[in-house]
């Protein structure tokens, strides 16, 4: 990971693919394999859905890269 620029609202980062996997397979993880229910937002701080919409994200752009489908 390559921090290019940040400020107190947001952050401009550089990830190579591989790190984005360990992303990618984090999010999927902790979105479909780990029961957190009831606790999910309290423990990630974000709902499902939100978590759901950066994994869909990730992986988009990994298959952009890699020219995965």
């Amino acid at each position: 990971m390559k921090i290019q620029s940040f400020n107190e609202a947001a952050a401009e980062v550089a990830f190579p693919v591989d790190e984005l996997y360990i992303i990618n397979n984090a999010l999927n993880e902790v979105c479909n394999g780990i029961d957190l229910r009831g606790e999910f937002d309290t423990r990630m701080g974000c709902t499902v859905e939100e978590a759901r919409e950066l994994l869909r994200a990730v992986y988009s752009l990994i298959s952009e890269m890699t020219g995965a489908d």
